[in-house]
Protein backbone atom coordinates (compact mmCIF):
# COMPACT_ATOMS: atom_id res chain seq x y z
CA UNK A 1 0.00 0.00 0.00
CA UNK A 2 1.67 3.30 -1.22
CA UNK A 3 1.05 6.78 -3.02
CA UNK A 4 -1.24 6.49 -5.92
CA UNK A 5 -3.38 3.18 -4.41
CA UNK A 6 -6.96 4.61 -3.69
CA UNK A 7 -8.60 3.57 -0.34
CA UNK A 8 -12.76 2.73 -0.06
CA UNK A 9 -13.05 3.49 -3.73
CA UNK A 10 -12.31 7.61 -2.42
CA UNK A 11 -8.81 8.18 -0.76
CA UNK A 12 -6.21 8.57 -3.31
CA UNK A 13 -2.95 7.93 -1.44
CA UNK A 14 -0.52 10.59 -1.81
CA UNK A 15 2.22 9.51 0.88
CA UNK A 16 3.06 7.94 4.09
CA UNK A 17 2.70 9.91 6.90
CA UNK A 18 3.68 7.10 10.02
CA UNK A 19 2.97 4.14 11.47
CA UNK A 20 2.28 2.53 15.39
CA UNK A 21 1.47 -0.95 16.65
CA UNK A 22 -2.21 -0.44 15.62
CA UNK A 23 -2.76 1.32 12.33
CA UNK A 24 -0.83 3.07 9.36
CA UNK A 25 -0.95 6.90 8.80
CA UNK A 26 -1.15 8.37 4.80
CA UNK A 27 -1.83 11.68 3.47
CA UNK A 28 -4.55 11.09 0.79
CA UNK A 29 -6.83 13.31 -1.35
CA UNK A 30 -10.65 12.39 -1.17
CA UNK A 31 -12.09 12.34 -4.54
CA UNK A 32 -15.07 13.21 -3.31
CA UNK A 33 -14.77 16.73 -0.64
CA UNK A 34 -11.81 16.95 -2.90
CA UNK A 35 -9.86 18.24 -0.14
CA UNK A 36 -7.03 16.59 1.41
CA UNK A 37 -7.33 14.50 4.59
CA UNK A 38 -5.51 11.95 6.57
CA UNK A 39 -6.17 8.24 6.70
CA UNK A 40 -5.42 5.81 9.67
CA UNK A 41 -5.85 2.22 8.70
CA UNK A 42 -5.56 -0.97 11.01
CA UNK A 43 -2.97 -3.48 10.42
CA UNK A 44 -3.51 -5.94 7.77
CA UNK A 45 -2.96 -8.71 10.30
CA UNK A 46 -5.28 -6.94 12.88
CA UNK A 47 -8.08 -6.63 10.83
CA UNK A 48 -8.08 -10.40 10.85
CA UNK A 49 -9.45 -9.85 14.68
CA UNK A 50 -12.84 -9.44 13.94
CA UNK A 51 -13.46 -8.49 17.94
CA UNK A 52 -10.32 -5.79 17.78
CA UNK A 53 -11.47 -4.48 14.14
CA UNK A 54 -14.99 -3.92 15.88
CA UNK A 55 -13.56 -2.40 19.10
CA UNK A 56 -11.21 -0.02 16.42
CA UNK A 57 -14.38 1.02 14.76
CA UNK A 58 -16.45 1.63 18.35
CA UNK A 59 -13.87 3.48 19.57
CA UNK A 60 -13.61 5.63 16.20
CA UNK A 61 -17.21 6.05 16.47
CA UNK A 62 -17.28 8.00 20.06
CA UNK A 63 -14.04 9.87 19.18
CA UNK A 64 -15.82 11.09 15.85
CA UNK A 65 -18.38 12.69 18.45
CA UNK A 66 -15.91 15.06 19.81
CA UNK A 67 -16.49 18.44 18.79
CA UNK A 68 -13.56 20.42 19.65
CA UNK A 69 -10.75 22.92 18.28
CA UNK A 70 -8.02 21.00 20.32
CA UNK A 71 -8.55 17.76 19.19
CA UNK A 72 -8.07 16.29 15.75
CA UNK A 73 -11.45 15.92 13.63
CA UNK A 74 -12.33 12.77 12.83
CA UNK A 75 -14.51 12.99 9.70
CA UNK A 76 -15.88 9.40 8.44
CA UNK A 77 -15.53 5.58 8.86
CA UNK A 78 -14.31 3.21 5.86
CA UNK A 79 -13.27 0.36 5.34
CA UNK A 80 -11.01 -1.23 2.86
CA UNK A 81 -10.66 -4.81 1.49
CA UNK A 82 -12.18 -5.84 5.19
CA UNK A 83 -9.39 -3.44 6.96
CA UNK A 84 -11.57 -0.42 9.01
CA UNK A 85 -10.24 2.72 8.46
CA UNK A 86 -11.48 6.40 9.13
CA UNK A 87 -10.19 9.81 7.70
CA UNK A 88 -9.61 12.92 9.33
CA UNK A 89 -8.16 16.25 9.45
CA UNK A 90 -4.61 16.71 7.78
CA UNK A 91 -2.74 18.95 9.97
CA UNK A 92 0.83 21.20 9.08
CA UNK A 93 3.54 21.16 11.52
CA UNK A 94 5.05 18.40 14.12
CA UNK A 95 4.43 16.19 17.14
CA UNK A 96 5.25 18.08 20.72
CA UNK A 97 7.65 15.31 20.92
CA UNK A 98 9.72 16.49 17.48
CA UNK A 99 9.05 20.43 18.83
CA UNK A 100 11.26 18.68 22.52
CA UNK A 101 13.32 16.70 20.77
CA UNK A 102 14.86 19.56 18.36
CA UNK A 103 14.30 22.46 20.47
CA UNK A 104 14.60 21.22 23.59
CA UNK A 105 12.70 22.69 27.12
CA UNK A 106 10.53 25.08 26.53
CA UNK A 107 9.80 29.10 27.70
CA UNK A 108 7.59 28.80 30.78
CA UNK A 109 5.17 30.99 29.51
CA UNK A 110 5.17 28.64 26.20
CA UNK A 111 4.75 25.64 28.26
CA UNK A 112 2.01 26.80 30.26
CA UNK A 113 0.12 28.09 27.35
CA UNK A 114 0.30 24.74 25.85
CA UNK A 115 -0.60 23.04 28.92
CA UNK A 116 -3.97 24.78 29.08
CA UNK A 117 -4.79 23.85 25.77
CA UNK A 118 -4.50 20.07 25.98
CA UNK A 119 -6.13 20.59 29.36
CA UNK A 120 -9.35 22.30 27.77
CA UNK A 121 -9.43 19.28 25.01
CA UNK A 122 -9.33 17.47 27.83
CA UNK A 123 -11.92 18.61 29.95
CA UNK A 124 -14.40 18.29 26.73
CA UNK A 125 -13.40 14.98 26.09
CA UNK A 126 -13.82 13.89 29.29
CA UNK A 127 -17.19 15.80 29.89
CA UNK A 128 -18.39 13.38 26.96
CA UNK A 129 -16.92 10.18 28.86
CA UNK A 130 -13.79 9.79 26.95
CA UNK A 131 -10.51 9.22 28.34
CA UNK A 132 -7.37 9.41 26.14
CA UNK A 133 -5.81 6.70 28.12
CA UNK A 134 -2.26 7.54 26.40
CA UNK A 135 -1.34 10.91 26.44
CA UNK A 136 1.95 11.82 25.95
CA UNK A 137 3.87 13.99 23.71
CA UNK A 138 4.13 11.89 20.66
CA UNK A 139 0.15 12.38 20.88
CA UNK A 140 0.05 16.00 21.10
CA UNK A 141 0.69 17.93 17.89
CA UNK A 142 1.29 21.69 17.55
CA UNK A 143 0.48 22.93 14.23
CA UNK A 144 2.58 25.25 12.38
CA UNK A 145 0.77 27.95 13.44
CA UNK A 146 1.16 27.05 17.36
CA UNK A 147 -1.93 25.74 17.59
CA UNK A 148 -2.40 22.24 19.92
CA UNK A 149 -4.36 19.25 18.83
CA UNK A 150 -4.46 15.91 20.45
CA UNK A 151 -4.05 12.78 18.41
CA UNK A 152 -5.48 9.19 18.66
CA UNK A 153 -8.56 9.12 21.35
CA UNK A 154 -9.70 6.07 21.95
CA UNK A 155 -6.91 3.93 20.48
CA UNK A 156 -5.47 3.27 23.95
CA UNK A 157 -8.15 0.88 25.05
CA UNK A 158 -8.03 -0.67 21.47
CA UNK A 159 -4.44 -1.73 21.58
CA UNK A 160 -5.03 -2.89 25.13
CA UNK A 161 -7.15 -5.57 23.36
CA UNK A 162 -4.00 -6.78 21.24
CA UNK A 163 -2.35 -7.38 24.84
CA UNK A 164 -3.66 -10.47 26.64
CA UNK A 165 -7.46 -9.21 27.70
CA UNK A 166 -8.80 -6.37 28.37
CA UNK A 167 -8.32 -7.30 32.32
CA UNK A 168 -4.98 -7.70 32.15
CA UNK A 169 -3.89 -4.95 29.90
CA UNK A 170 -2.17 -2.02 31.03
CA UNK A 171 -3.22 0.40 28.63
CA UNK A 172 -0.55 3.81 27.95
CA UNK A 173 2.95 4.84 27.77
CA UNK A 174 5.70 4.05 30.85
CA UNK A 175 6.76 7.16 32.34
CA UNK A 176 3.32 8.59 31.63
CA UNK A 177 0.89 6.03 33.03
CA UNK A 178 -0.47 6.77 36.14
CA UNK A 179 0.30 4.90 38.87
CA UNK A 180 -3.00 3.70 39.61
CA UNK A 181 -3.26 1.71 36.29
CA UNK A 182 -0.32 -0.61 37.59
CA UNK A 183 -2.26 -1.32 40.27
CA UNK A 184 -4.99 -2.63 38.47
CA UNK A 185 -7.14 0.22 38.81
CA UNK A 186 -9.45 1.40 36.01
CA UNK A 187 -8.51 4.70 34.07
CA UNK A 188 -10.38 8.19 34.70
CA UNK A 189 -10.08 11.53 33.68
CA UNK A 190 -7.41 11.51 36.76
CA UNK A 191 -5.05 9.81 34.94
CA UNK A 192 -4.98 11.64 31.71
CA UNK A 193 -4.36 14.60 34.31
CA UNK A 194 -1.39 12.79 35.27
CA UNK A 195 -0.32 12.03 31.58
CA UNK A 196 -0.29 15.90 31.23
CA UNK A 197 1.46 16.64 34.25
CA UNK A 198 4.65 14.35 33.09
CA UNK A 199 4.07 15.80 29.97
CA UNK A 200 3.94 20.05 31.06
CA UNK A 201 7.27 18.80 33.24
CA UNK A 202 8.81 17.52 29.95
CA UNK A 203 8.25 20.96 28.52
CA UNK A 204 9.82 22.76 30.88
CA UNK A 205 12.78 20.54 32.34
CA UNK A 206 13.57 18.99 28.85
CA UNK A 207 13.23 15.25 30.32
CA UNK A 208 10.36 12.65 31.32
CA UNK A 209 9.91 13.05 35.72
CA UNK A 210 10.56 9.51 35.83
CA UNK A 211 13.41 8.56 32.90
CA UNK A 212 14.41 5.11 32.94
CA UNK A 213 14.28 2.37 30.53
CA UNK A 214 12.84 -0.16 32.87
CA UNK A 215 9.03 -0.33 33.38
CA UNK A 216 9.26 -1.80 37.09
CA UNK A 217 12.08 0.66 37.46
CA UNK A 218 9.54 3.76 36.48
CA UNK A 219 6.68 2.33 38.46
CA UNK A 220 8.87 2.28 41.80
CA UNK A 221 10.12 5.90 40.76
CA UNK A 222 6.45 7.02 40.60
CA UNK A 223 5.52 6.27 44.55
CA UNK A 224 8.19 8.64 45.17
CA UNK A 225 7.67 12.62 44.79
CA UNK A 226 9.37 13.89 41.42
CA UNK A 227 13.11 15.46 41.45
CA UNK A 228 12.06 18.71 40.15
CA UNK A 229 14.47 20.68 38.02
CA UNK A 230 15.60 24.04 40.08
CA UNK A 231 14.94 26.09 36.83
CA UNK A 232 11.17 25.07 37.38
CA UNK A 233 9.30 27.99 38.87
CA UNK A 234 7.72 27.47 42.17
CA UNK A 235 3.91 28.16 40.78
CA UNK A 236 4.32 25.83 38.06
CA UNK A 237 6.16 23.27 40.42
CA UNK A 238 3.43 23.41 42.91
CA UNK A 239 0.75 22.60 39.74
CA UNK A 240 3.24 19.24 38.96
CA UNK A 241 3.49 18.04 42.35
CA UNK A 242 -0.07 17.97 42.79
CA UNK A 243 -0.60 16.49 39.27
CA UNK A 244 2.01 13.97 39.80
CA UNK A 245 0.48 12.75 43.13
CA UNK A 246 1.11 9.17 43.37
CA UNK A 247 -2.87 8.93 44.65
CA UNK A 248 -5.06 10.22 42.60
CA UNK A 249 -7.50 11.59 45.14
CA UNK A 250 -5.05 13.95 45.60
CA UNK A 251 -4.62 15.29 42.39
CA UNK A 252 -7.05 17.66 40.73
CA UNK A 253 -10.29 15.83 40.47
CA UNK A 254 -10.87 16.84 37.07
CA UNK A 255 -9.15 19.13 34.02
CA UNK A 256 -11.32 22.23 34.93
CA UNK A 257 -9.42 22.77 38.54
CA UNK A 258 -6.12 22.27 36.84
CA UNK A 259 -7.02 24.06 34.13
CA UNK A 260 -8.00 27.17 36.90
CA UNK A 261 -4.83 26.34 38.37
CA UNK A 262 -2.71 26.90 34.94
CA UNK A 263 -4.50 30.81 34.35
CA UNK A 264 -3.15 31.52 37.73
CA UNK A 265 -6.02 30.81 40.00
CA UNK A 266 -6.10 28.86 42.94
CA UNK A 267 -7.89 25.92 43.39
CA UNK A 268 -8.89 23.78 47.04
CA UNK A 269 -6.69 21.65 48.40
CA UNK A 270 -8.03 18.01 48.61
CA UNK A 271 -8.79 16.98 51.83
CA UNK A 272 -6.96 14.10 53.66
CA UNK A 273 -7.66 10.86 52.07
CA UNK A 274 -7.05 7.09 53.41
CA UNK A 275 -4.42 5.10 51.09
CA UNK A 276 -6.24 3.24 48.44
CA UNK A 277 -7.33 0.01 49.97
CA UNK A 278 -7.82 -3.74 48.13
CA UNK A 279 -7.36 -7.26 49.17
CA UNK A 280 -4.34 -9.52 49.12
CA UNK A 281 -2.22 -12.09 50.98
CA UNK A 282 -0.79 -9.49 54.01
CA UNK A 283 -2.11 -8.25 57.28
CA UNK A 284 -0.62 -4.91 58.96
CA UNK A 285 0.09 -5.47 62.94
CA UNK A 286 -0.06 -2.88 65.09
CA UNK A 287 2.47 -2.83 68.36
CA UNK A 288 0.85 -0.50 70.58
CA UNK A 289 2.51 -0.04 73.74
CA UNK A 290 1.40 2.14 76.43
CA UNK A 291 2.92 5.40 77.36
CA UNK A 292 1.85 7.05 80.53
CA UNK A 293 1.40 10.82 78.71
CA UNK A 294 -0.60 8.89 76.04
CA UNK A 295 -3.00 7.83 79.13
CA UNK A 296 -4.10 11.31 79.24
CA UNK A 297 -4.38 12.38 75.59
CA UNK A 298 -7.64 13.47 73.86
CA UNK A 299 -6.39 11.63 70.65
CA UNK A 300 -3.66 8.73 71.28
CA UNK A 301 -1.75 7.28 68.39
CA UNK A 302 -4.09 4.56 67.94
CA UNK A 303 -6.84 7.51 67.22
CA UNK A 304 -5.29 8.92 64.89
CA UNK A 305 -4.04 6.55 62.43
CA UNK A 306 -8.06 4.94 62.24
CA UNK A 307 -9.14 8.63 61.29
CA UNK A 308 -6.58 8.63 59.00
CA UNK A 309 -7.04 5.50 57.43
CA UNK A 310 -11.21 6.13 57.38
CA UNK A 311 -11.46 2.71 59.49
CA UNK A 312 -13.98 2.16 63.08
CA UNK A 313 -12.77 0.00 65.92
CA UNK A 314 -14.81 -1.89 68.10
CA UNK A 315 -14.53 -1.12 71.89
CA UNK A 316 -13.66 -4.83 72.42
CA UNK A 317 -10.94 -4.73 69.78
CA UNK A 318 -9.29 -1.58 71.52
CA UNK A 319 -9.19 -3.22 74.59
CA UNK A 320 -7.88 -6.31 73.44
CA UNK A 321 -5.21 -4.09 71.70
CA UNK A 322 -4.93 -2.44 75.45
CA UNK A 323 -4.38 -5.93 77.27
CA UNK A 324 -1.99 -7.62 74.33
CA UNK A 325 -0.16 -4.53 72.72
CA UNK A 326 -0.55 -6.08 69.68
CA UNK A 327 -3.66 -6.57 67.31
CA UNK A 328 -4.73 -7.07 63.57
CA UNK A 329 -5.40 -3.56 62.09
CA UNK A 330 -5.66 -4.49 58.55
CA UNK A 331 -6.63 -7.86 57.82
CA UNK A 332 -5.72 -9.60 54.14
CA UNK A 333 -4.61 -6.66 52.10
CA UNK A 334 -2.13 -6.19 48.97
CA UNK A 335 1.10 -5.67 49.43
CA UNK A 336 0.92 -2.16 48.68
CA UNK A 337 -2.01 -1.37 50.73
CA UNK A 338 -0.46 -3.03 53.77
CA UNK A 339 2.75 -0.62 52.77
CA UNK A 340 1.15 2.66 52.88
CA UNK A 341 -1.26 1.69 56.61
CA UNK A 342 2.52 0.61 57.52
CA UNK A 343 3.87 3.90 56.62
CA UNK A 344 0.09 5.78 58.02
CA UNK A 345 1.56 4.33 61.15
CA UNK A 346 5.09 5.24 61.11
CA UNK A 347 3.78 8.96 60.37
CA UNK A 348 1.79 8.81 63.99
CA UNK A 349 4.40 7.14 65.72
CA UNK A 350 2.72 4.00 65.95
CA UNK A 351 4.69 0.87 65.53
CA UNK A 352 3.45 -1.73 62.63
CA UNK A 353 4.67 -4.49 60.86
CA UNK A 354 3.52 -6.10 57.60
CA UNK A 355 2.91 -10.25 58.06
CA UNK A 356 2.02 -12.81 55.38
CA UNK A 357 -1.65 -14.17 56.16
CA UNK A 358 0.45 -17.86 55.60
CA UNK A 359 2.32 -16.84 58.67
CA UNK A 360 -0.46 -16.32 60.98
CA UNK A 361 -0.21 -18.50 64.04
CA UNK A 362 -2.71 -21.41 63.47
CA UNK A 363 -3.56 -20.86 66.91
CA UNK A 364 -4.37 -17.33 66.42
CA UNK A 365 -7.71 -16.96 65.50
CA UNK A 366 -8.72 -19.73 67.71
CA UNK A 367 -7.57 -18.29 71.00
CA UNK A 368 -9.01 -15.18 70.02
CA UNK A 369 -12.20 -15.91 70.05
CA UNK A 370 -12.37 -19.04 72.73
CA UNK A 371 -9.57 -17.97 75.02
CA UNK A 372 -11.26 -15.97 77.02
CA UNK A 373 -13.61 -18.97 78.43
CA UNK A 374 -10.90 -21.43 78.35
CA UNK A 375 -8.56 -19.26 80.64
CA UNK A 376 -11.85 -18.69 82.76
CA UNK A 377 -12.41 -22.70 82.97
CA UNK A 378 -9.11 -23.22 83.75
CA UNK A 379 -8.68 -20.70 86.56
CA UNK A 380 -12.22 -21.36 87.84
CA UNK A 381 -10.80 -24.98 87.95
CA UNK A 382 -7.91 -23.69 89.52
CA UNK A 383 -9.78 -21.93 92.02
CA UNK A 384 -12.08 -24.76 93.02
CA UNK A 385 -8.82 -27.10 93.53
CA UNK A 386 -6.83 -24.60 95.87
CA UNK A 387 -10.36 -23.85 97.97
CA UNK A 388 -10.76 -27.73 98.05
CA UNK A 389 -7.13 -28.52 99.15
CA UNK A 390 -7.03 -25.71 101.61
CA UNK A 391 -10.73 -25.91 102.62
CA UNK A 392 -10.48 -22.06 101.87
CA UNK A 393 -13.55 -19.71 100.83
CA UNK A 394 -15.76 -20.75 98.06
CA UNK A 395 -15.87 -17.22 96.63
CA UNK A 396 -12.25 -18.10 95.16
CA UNK A 397 -14.25 -20.24 91.98
CA UNK A 398 -16.11 -17.09 91.18
CA UNK A 399 -12.56 -14.91 91.70
CA UNK A 400 -10.66 -17.14 89.82
CA UNK A 401 -13.43 -16.97 86.73
CA UNK A 402 -13.37 -13.11 86.89
CA UNK A 403 -9.28 -13.46 87.26
CA UNK A 404 -9.34 -16.19 83.99
CA UNK A 405 -11.22 -13.51 81.97
CA UNK A 406 -9.49 -10.36 83.01
CA UNK A 407 -6.60 -12.21 81.67
CA UNK A 408 -8.19 -13.33 78.32
CA UNK A 409 -7.67 -9.02 77.09
CA UNK A 410 -4.23 -10.23 76.79
CA UNK A 411 -5.18 -12.32 73.72
CA UNK A 412 -5.36 -10.51 70.46
CA UNK A 413 -8.45 -9.92 68.66
CA UNK A 414 -8.58 -11.86 65.53
CA UNK A 415 -7.86 -11.09 61.77
CA UNK A 416 -11.21 -11.20 61.44
CA UNK A 417 -12.02 -8.59 63.89
CA UNK A 418 -9.53 -6.14 62.67
CA UNK A 419 -11.13 -2.71 62.10
CA UNK A 420 -10.10 -3.26 58.24
CA UNK A 421 -10.86 -6.54 56.44
CA UNK A 422 -13.05 -7.66 54.20
CA UNK A 423 -11.45 -4.88 51.17
CA UNK A 424 -12.64 -4.66 48.15
CA UNK A 425 -10.93 -6.77 45.58
CA UNK A 426 -8.85 -5.25 42.15
CA UNK A 427 -10.48 -2.35 41.03
CA UNK A 428 -11.31 0.38 43.92
CA UNK A 429 -11.23 3.50 42.45
CA UNK A 430 -15.11 4.47 42.47
CA UNK A 431 -15.68 2.69 45.96
CA UNK A 432 -12.95 5.52 47.17
CA UNK A 433 -14.62 8.25 44.98
CA UNK A 434 -17.67 7.54 46.26
CA UNK A 435 -16.40 7.46 50.28
CA UNK A 436 -14.15 11.28 49.02
CA UNK A 437 -17.53 12.43 48.16
CA UNK A 438 -19.81 11.55 50.84
CA UNK A 439 -16.89 12.69 53.04
CA UNK A 440 -16.99 16.10 51.57
CA UNK A 441 -20.63 16.34 51.45
CA UNK A 442 -20.35 15.31 55.90
CA UNK A 443 -18.01 18.58 56.14
CA UNK A 444 -20.40 20.33 54.32
CA UNK A 445 -23.24 19.54 56.16
CA UNK A 446 -21.46 19.94 59.72
CA UNK A 447 -20.44 23.54 58.89
CA UNK A 448 -23.55 24.39 57.31
CA UNK A 449 -24.82 25.95 60.74
CA UNK A 450 -22.25 28.76 60.44
CA UNK A 451 -23.65 29.70 58.04
CA UNK A 452 -26.16 32.46 57.01
CA UNK A 453 -29.64 31.11 56.91
CA UNK A 454 -29.22 32.62 53.13
CA UNK A 455 -26.83 30.29 52.37
CA UNK A 456 -28.29 27.08 54.04
CA UNK A 457 -30.88 26.25 51.17
CA UNK A 458 -27.67 25.80 48.63
CA UNK A 459 -25.69 23.95 50.84
CA UNK A 460 -28.85 21.51 51.41
CA UNK A 461 -29.28 21.11 47.43
CA UNK A 462 -25.93 20.83 46.95
CA UNK A 463 -25.43 17.68 50.08
CA UNK A 464 -28.84 16.11 48.50
CA UNK A 465 -26.61 15.88 45.40
CA UNK A 466 -23.65 15.12 46.86
CA UNK A 467 -25.66 12.01 48.63
CA UNK A 468 -27.04 10.79 44.65
CA UNK A 469 -23.83 10.85 43.82
CA UNK A 470 -22.60 8.41 46.67
CA UNK A 471 -25.24 6.25 45.89
CA UNK A 472 -24.55 5.92 41.87
CA UNK A 473 -21.62 4.93 42.59
CA UNK A 474 -22.06 2.62 45.43
CA UNK A 475 -24.04 1.02 42.81
CA UNK A 476 -21.47 0.91 40.34
CA UNK A 477 -18.86 -0.63 42.55
CA UNK A 478 -21.10 -3.77 43.37
CA UNK A 479 -21.99 -4.42 39.59
CA UNK A 480 -19.44 -6.64 37.62
CA UNK A 481 -16.74 -4.49 35.66
CA UNK A 482 -18.15 -4.14 32.37
CA UNK A 483 -16.06 -5.49 29.50
CA UNK A 484 -18.48 -4.12 26.63
CA UNK A 485 -17.67 -0.93 24.59
CA UNK A 486 -20.92 1.01 25.28
CA UNK A 487 -20.80 0.06 29.25
CA UNK A 488 -16.96 1.25 29.24
CA UNK A 489 -18.13 4.44 27.63
CA UNK A 490 -21.11 4.84 30.16
CA UNK A 491 -18.32 3.96 32.97
CA UNK A 492 -16.58 6.50 32.12
CA UNK A 493 -19.19 9.12 31.78
CA UNK A 494 -20.51 8.19 34.78
CA UNK A 495 -17.19 8.51 36.85
CA UNK A 496 -16.57 12.47 34.92
CA UNK A 497 -20.07 13.39 36.38
CA UNK A 498 -18.98 11.90 40.15
CA UNK A 499 -15.67 14.34 39.57
CA UNK A 500 -17.51 17.05 38.55
CA UNK A 501 -20.03 16.84 41.72
CA UNK A 502 -16.40 16.03 43.71
CA UNK A 503 -15.02 19.38 42.17
CA UNK A 504 -18.51 21.34 43.07
CA UNK A 505 -17.92 20.07 46.74
CA UNK A 506 -14.40 21.27 47.31
CA UNK A 507 -15.18 24.77 45.79
CA UNK A 508 -18.20 25.03 48.33
CA UNK A 509 -16.21 23.78 50.83
CA UNK A 510 -13.64 26.76 50.16
CA UNK A 511 -16.21 29.29 49.40
CA UNK A 512 -17.66 28.76 52.79
CA UNK A 513 -14.64 28.95 54.78
CA UNK A 514 -14.88 32.67 53.39
CA UNK A 515 -16.18 34.90 56.32
CA UNK A 516 -17.12 38.78 56.76
CA UNK A 517 -17.42 41.19 53.77
CA UNK A 518 -18.11 38.67 51.08
CA UNK A 519 -21.71 36.81 51.51
CA UNK A 520 -22.85 37.48 48.16
CA UNK A 521 -20.25 36.24 46.28
CA UNK A 522 -20.12 33.26 48.76
CA UNK A 523 -23.82 33.00 48.21
CA UNK A 524 -23.32 32.82 44.29
CA UNK A 525 -20.48 30.14 44.64
CA UNK A 526 -22.65 27.87 46.50
CA UNK A 527 -25.63 28.36 44.05
CA UNK A 528 -23.46 27.38 41.08
CA UNK A 529 -21.36 24.62 42.27
CA UNK A 530 -25.30 22.99 43.74
CA UNK A 531 -26.57 23.39 40.09
CA UNK A 532 -23.18 22.14 38.56
CA UNK A 533 -24.11 18.98 40.32
CA UNK A 534 -27.87 18.79 39.83
CA UNK A 535 -26.60 19.48 35.99
CA UNK A 536 -24.31 16.46 36.57
CA UNK A 537 -26.56 13.98 38.04
CA UNK A 538 -29.07 15.43 35.23
CA UNK A 539 -27.24 14.16 32.31
CA UNK A 540 -26.11 10.92 34.01
CA UNK A 541 -29.73 10.05 34.09
CA UNK A 542 -30.48 10.98 30.89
Amino acid sequence: MGPGDVLAGRFELRRRIGAGGLAEVFAAHDRVSRGDVAIKILHAHLAEDRDLAERFRREMAVTRALDHPGIVRVFDLHEHEGRPLFSMELLQGRTLYEVLLQEGPMAPEEARRIAREICAALQAAHRAGVVHRDLKPQNVFVTSSRAVKLLDFGLARVAGQTRLTSKTAILGTPGYIAPELFAGQRADGRADLYALGATYFEMLAGKRPFASSDPYDVTRLQREAPQLDARIREEDAAILRRALDPDPEQRFLDASQMLRALTGESVPKPPATPPPMTAGEYDVLVHNVVRPQELVQARPPIVRVLDRLGAEATPQWRWRLLGAGQAVLVSAASRRTAEAAAAVCAEHGLPATVRPVSLRPRSEEFLSRYGGWLLAAVCTIAAWLVALVFDANPLWIPAGAAAGYVLSWGLRPPPSKAPLVGLPGQDSSMARLADGIARRAERLRRGKDELPESHRQAVDELVRAAGDATGLARKATAETAPDSGPALHQMDLLTSRLLEIATALDDALAAAEVREGTESVVLRRLKQDAEVAQQALRLEKE
